[in-house]
């Protein structure tokens, strides 16, 4: 399977009218199922009958359409074509090839494209090349850069075309596409550290890198792996405690504040939620400001639920069991793991 981009017509080659008279044609040949190529405009421009012709035996004309369409011989069924600039400057038309070159024997309204390709209408896309569902390295492909060339980024092409085909990719008005993508291409990577760090540090092990992570954190005054009392009684609800300063650094706008951590190591994805009750429970046991779970599953919809609700708990009355006041609770999940320990503890890994 090859990807095949081909010129389609520029202001350079006709005026104005029979530009738009010939971009007019291509489109609507393409859209009704052919697609097609210039240096055609002779009849004895057939690839099938000038092939076996040698070449010494061709006139001008006969040489310059062999020597700049020969290559549509090369493309076979299952292929794709990509025609640059249909239905306009900037535009692209794709679709499957579904049989091999054919030659249209009487001429056309143009006098010129009859060169042939049969394509498959219900895999025809159009969309634009800088639009941002189009990967950048597949963008830079559908630049000019002669009469016809080829895309071996299959992987970047087919993902381009679903992008277009779901309009589900959602980029930040403010964020140029290659950084979209750059992040996009990053998120596996991330994910795969984090695993790394499941299988590196599992169980308690996890408790003691999170805590020499927090420690690297510049707020961060002390660090109490609280967790390590496992065995001997109950944690109340704390693998660590940390404490960090919050306000401004000058006279009397500083304070310190008191942090509860419950650290998971879970591979897949975290369903569990005792972990969420044990930060309430640690929360009121220590009088903290803040709570956090960090676990290396991937948040669920039921993880976050129940961390919304143990928020909603603690912000009522006493009266009614909470604390009247509001307490955040951060979840770090998954490979948002890795962004934190990458971030704020490299120097341990890296």
């Amino acid at each position: 399977m090859a990807i095949w981009a081909l010129k389609g017509p520029t202001t350079a080659d006709y005026g104005p009218e029979e530009y738009h008279q010939v971009v007019n044609f291509l489109t609507n040949s393409f859209r009704t199922g052919v697609a097609r190529f210039g240096w055609g405009y002779i009849d004895k421009a057939d690839l099938h009958k000038l092939e076996p012709k040698p070449f010494t035996e061709m006139d001008e004309h006969e040489m310059q359409c062999w020597n700049k369409a020969n290559f549509l011989l090369d493309i076979q069924p299952g292929d794709w074509v990509v025609q640059i600039n249909l239905p306009y400057w900037g535009a692209c038309l794709t679709a499957q090839v579904v049989a091999s070159y054919s030659f249209e024997q009487e001429d056309n309204e143009v006098s010129d494209y009859r060169h042939m390709l049969v394509i498959d209408t219900s895999t025809i896309v159009e969309f634009e090349r800088n639009d941002y569902e189009v990967l950048p390295i597949i963008s830079s492909r559908l630049k000019l850069q002669g009469r016809k060339w080829r895309i071996c980024h299959e992987q970047e092409f087919f993902q381009t075309i679903e992008n277009i085909k779901s309009g589900d990719i959602e980029k930040k008005e403010d964020e140029s596409v290659g950084i979209f993508y750059l992040k996009r291409d990053l998120s596996p990577l991330l994910s795969a550290v984090t695993e790394k760090i499941y299988k590196t540090h599992p169980n308690y092990h996890l408790e003691g890198l999170i805590a020499e992570v927090f420690r690297r954190i510049p707020t961060v005054t002390n660090v109490r792996e609280h967790g390590k009392h496992k065995g001997w009684g109950t944690d109340n609800g704390a693998d660590l405690i940390v404490t960090y300063k919050s306000g401004l650094a000058i006279s009397n706008l500083e304070k310190e504040e008191t942090l509860v951590v419950q650290v998971k190591s879970y591979g897949g994805k975290h369903w569990e939620v005792n972990a969420v009750d044990q930060i309430g429970d640690a929360i009121k046991e220590f009088n903290a400001n803040a709570g956090m779970l960090i676990t290396t599953g991937e948040s669920t919809e039921n993880l976050e639920k129940a961390i919304e609700e143990l928020s909603n708990r603690l912000s009522k009355s006493p009266e009614e069991g909470g604390l009247g006041k509001d307490i955040p609770i951060s979840l770090i999940a998954g490979q948002d793991v890795a962004k934190f320990v990458l971030r704020h503890g490299k120097e341990l890994i890296l």
